[in-house]
Order: C-alpha cells, then structure tokens, then sequence
C-alpha cells in the first residue's frame, strides 16, 4: 500500500479511456462486463490501463459515422496500449500484463444468457486472444463471476489493488446499508 501516498495524483479511467502514466499516477475505475487491461515496465518504471467495453471494433456496422474511441473496444485497445508502451521505450518481452473485468452482472435463477448477450465472456475471450497473438500473457487475472470490481492501479510500480463490489444496496443518503426485504 506504500503506492497509495497522497501526494500521488489519483485519476478516474472512464468507460472507453487509457491512461499512460509517465509520472506517478494511481488510476481507479469500476468494472462490470467491461475489461481493464495493464502494461506495466519495471525498467521504466511506467505503465497504462485501459477501460474497454465491447470485444471488436468489427460488431460495428460499417456504415455507421461514428467517432472512434480507440478503447471502446478490446482489440484496438490492447494494440493502443502495447503501441503506447513501445513508443515510450518499453520491451515487449519485459512487460507485466494484468486482465480484471468482464463479469456477468447478475444471473436470475442461475440461468446463463445467450452466448450473444454475454459481453463479460466475450470482453475476457477477446483480450486474451489478443494478448496471445501479441505474445503478452497476463501474469495475474481476476475475470468473469457476476460481480463487479473495482481497481486502483499505481502505474509507477505496477501495482493493482482490487475489491469485489457485491450486490448490496445502499441508501445514499444514510451512507448504509438499507435493510433486505422480506417475503
């Protein structure tokens, strides 16, 4: 925890946004089906994380004008993040490459959805096939369930800490946890 000093800027990685942290940085955000993908350089002492949300650019209609977010999507965001980390003088060979995300929110009756549903399964399927034909393999990973999670990311030491969100609601108001109904 000696990562989480005060004097280190702390930033929130939204859903389709990298960061690349040249100078020390800890960077937070929150993960349902979405997937958070890290690089990290112990020779540099730098590294990136990504926010993506869907598998492929290519399930884009082609005819639709949309601006690219180069992050939305898992396969262009594990090609800008290991363009990223070259350009800033990093060895892909010597790169610690962490995988979270990609639950399934919650599953009534403990049925699974249909395959075309299950973005969670398709964001994890995705990034570690484009983590392989990369030649990157996650050194950790914490994927799929149906909760979400939440990350801090030190990106001058690579370090990750991570909490499990479950599915207790709370009053925002009374700051606690509302009472569970009965039946």
């Amino acid at each position: 925890m000696s990562s989480l000093k005060p004097d280190i800027p702390h930033v929130f990685l939204h859903t389709g946004d990298a960061f690349l942290g040249v100078s020390p940085t800890i960077v937070s955000t929150v993960l349902g089906s979405c997937v958070a993908i890290t690089m990290f350089s112990p020779k540099l002492k730098q590294g990136c994380i990504c926010h993506a949300f869907l598998p492929s650019r290519n399930e884009i209609s082609p005819d639709k004008k949309i601006s690219l977010q180069i992050c939305r999507y898992v396969d262009t965001a594990v090609d800008y993040l290991l363009e990223c980390m070259l350009r800033i003088g990093a060895k892909k060979n010597h790169l610690e490459v962490k995988l979270f995300g990609g639950s399934q929110g919650l599953i009534a009756n403990r049925v699974r959805a249909p395959q075309y549903m299950a973005v969670g399964d398709r964001n994890v399927t995705m990034a570690k096939k484009c983590l392989k034909e990369k030649g990157l393999h996650p050194i950790a990973a914490d994927v799929g369930g149906n909760v979400g999670r939440k990350i801090l990311y030190a990106t001058h030491t690579g370090d990750l800490w991570l909490k499990r969100l479950d599915r207790q609601t709370f009053d925002l108001d009374n700051k606690a946890p509302m009472p569970k109904r009965r039946k």
